[in-house]
């Protein structure tokens, strides 16, 4: 079985039976404990006294010891600090009082040599060797570091002061984070809180698929560091309700250095195959594992910095380096009260050096077995139970909202079809007002229209009687040659009726017309009571009828109300005045004629197929046909 198979508590186990054989070969000290089932009491009186190894007893299911939380300071994020505030911290240790006159005069000298030290820390950064301290100096010392705390980092913001101080402990331990390392969990993202910006929404799911590429390969790797400020993480922690890891180094103690990362020489690379070399606290796979697969959220700062002494003071913090769990945890409440809401709880406290490996209270191994045998197993059922009852409301949240928007959603389609009909209502009304309106127009202006042929019709008829009276002119008498050559006309009119008229060749169109138009006068009204004079005074004879064409404004076949054609070939024969009826070509030698009404909005071709069929055969002949 090989050392780096072991399990933490089988190497712890390991750790301490080699340190009382003061070193061995490590495979009979693997193979002694594994036959005493890792009993390091047993395993010693089988190499001290030569004794067998007796059978082990039957082993009883591990009883996990009452774990007591550490609650002394409850409500982190409450802002109460006690009326202190951020000052240089000063150290009273002789290392620090002798070493750091030494540390300024030695950087005054090394000056010249910064580009040459620039230069091999790149070569040592890109390269990820660890970069060899010399105590009492550094290979850091040999760049210029501000005595206490710099106004520099004041300056700046929590991000910007906690991503430094990751890559300062990347270039220290020669060491990356697991988020720039490049190797993830299987179910991992490519984001990571190295690299991005503070808060929770870089912050990645952690599941239990661990790669061990880097461990089989020996390359360190640092938990992923929570980039911001102290009071965001820890707000970060409440909200997400996970366990935050705080650490906080001071640069002023010793034993800082060990516990960020351990020497690697040539000498220690040799007692490696005689001993356990140990690694850095802060790169111990097994605590960096069992960070990563119970998604613990992991800060870190120097005291140097407002953030990390801020923190210090809230967490009690009285030597470095200093680690605290903390989490939310429930309160304190008197018997048969409502449980209160839960706080922000500080788990457990671990200060001081992390040399020997197995027992130091920030060593690697004291952590994970802690973590292990008494946090994990006390803390993450009660923050799974808060975390099923957060997902329980926000599963009630999302199905309220959903059940919100699809009442809107009704809501809005109920407004939208109430308004459509209210709308197709006005419409309708709008519509039905046009429609009366307009009917109520139509009538009036068919009111109107028949008062003005009424009126029309009674001018028309007074004008009629007159015409009758004073522009029909009687019939040629048989041999009287005065008014020239006799014709014959026959007349068809509208309603069905057949006259013959004779007409001489000197009589006017105007007597034509005249004679038809009084063909239209009712019996009722006898000739001799019609006026001897024009309607409305004026002109008698046809210079009389021109005027009233004129001052009615309308056409002449308009004021007739007809018109006459000729049966066959269809012509018409209009009006005018002075004109003589032997002038008109299809008048000579007498003609059978139709009349045809014309209406205000008729036009010529109106009624013309119907005086076409009555003009086939009017029965009558003209005297030359004769």
């Amino acid at each position: 079985m090989d050392v780096d198979s072991l399990t933490p508590v089988q190497k712890a186990a390991f750790d301490q039976l080699q340190a009382l054989t003061n070193g061995g070969d490590p495979e009979v000290a693997i193979g002694v404990l594994s036959s005493v089932d890792w009993d390091v009491q047993r395993a010693a009186e089988v190499i001290f006294d030569g004794a067998s190894p007796a059978p082990a007893p039957p082993r009883e299911a591990p009883r996990i010891e009452e774990f007591e939380v550490d609650d002394s300071e409850q409500g982190l994020l409450s802002g109460r600090r006690g009326g202190r505030e951020f000052r240089q911290v000063e150290s009273n240790s002789f290392s620090t009082m002798v070493t750091r006159p030494i540390r300024l005069i030695f950087n005054i000298l090394a000056i010249p040599l910064y580009p040459f030290f620039s230069l091999l820390r790149f070569i040592f950064r890109a390269l990820r060797i660890p970069l060899p301290n010399f105590a009492p100096f550094t290979f850091s010392a040999l760049s210029y570091r501000p005595l206490g705390p710099a106004q520099g980092r004041e300056a700046k913001d929590p991000k910007s002061v906690a991503e430094r101080w990751v890559r300062a402990l990347e270039e220290e331990t020669g060491a990356v984070c697991i988020g720039r390392s490049g190797r993830r969990h299987a179910n991992g993202s490519s984001e990571t809180v190295a690299t991005g910006v503070a808060g929770p929404s870089n912050l990645n799911a952690r599941g239990s698929s661990w790669d061990d590429a880097g461990v089989e390969r020996d390359v360190k790797l640092l938990p992923d560091f929570f980039l911001g400020g102290y009071e965001e993480f820890a707000r970060t922690c409440q909200k997400d309700m996970k366990i935050g890891c705080v650490v906080i180094v001071s640069e002023e103690h010793d034993d800082v250095a060990e516990f960020k990362r351990s020497v690697v020489s040539p000498m220690r690379a040799i007692l490696c195959s005689y001993g356990h070399l140990s690694r850095s606290t802060l790169t111990d796979p097994a605590l960096v594992r069992i960070i990563q697969d119970n998604d613990i959220l992991v800060w870190g700062g120097d005291i140097r910095d407002r953030e990390a002494w801020s923190a210090s003071q809230k967490l009690q913090a009285t030597t470095y380096p200093f680690v605290a769990f903390i989490a939310l945890q429930p309160r304190r409440a008197p018997g048969g009260s409502a449980p209160p809401a839960p706080t922000m709880t500080i788990l457990s406290r671990h200060q001081g050096p992390s040399i020997p490996s197995t027992s130091a209270p920030t060593a690697a191994q004291t952590l994970v077995t802690h973590l292990t045998e008494n946090l994990l197993p006390r803390v993450n059922p009660f923050l799974a139970k808060l975390r099923a009852q957060e997902a329980e409301r926000e599963r009630e949240r999302a199905l309220r909202a959903e059940q919100d928007r699809a009442f809107e959603e009704s809501r809005r389609r109920d407004a939208e079809r109430a308004e459509q009909r209210a709308r197709e209502e006005r419409a309708a009304a709008e519509a039905r007002k046009r429609a009366a309106e307009a009917e109520v127009r139509a009538v009036e202006e068919r009111r109107k229209a028949e008062d003005a042929k009424k009126q029309w019709d009674a001018h028309r008829m007074a004008w009629r009687r007159w015409i009758r009276r004073g522009l029909v002119v009687r019939e040629p008498r048989p041999g009287e040659t005065g008014r020239g050559k006799t014709m014959r006309v026959g007349v068809r009119m509208p309603d069905g009726r057949r006259v013959v008229r004779f007409f001489g060749e000197s009589d006017s169109v105007t007597a034509l017309y005249a004679y038809v138009d009084s063909l239209f006068i009712p019996p009722e009204f006898i000739q001799d009571a019609d006026p001897p004079t024009p309607p409305e005074g004026g002109w008698v004879g046809e210079d009389g009828l021109v005027g009233e064409m004129q001052r009615s404004g309308r056409p002449a076949e308009k004021w007739w109300g007809f018109r006459i054609v000729l049966a066959y070939p269809r012509r018409e024969i209009t009006w005018e005045p002075k004109k003589r009826i032997g002038d008109v070509d299809v008048l000579k030698g007498g003609a059978q004629v139709v009349v045809e009404l014309v209406a205000d909005g008729d036009s010529k071709g109106k009624r013309r197929a119907a005086a076409e069929d009555d003009a086939e055969d009017d029965e009558y002949h003209t005297e030359e046909s004769d």
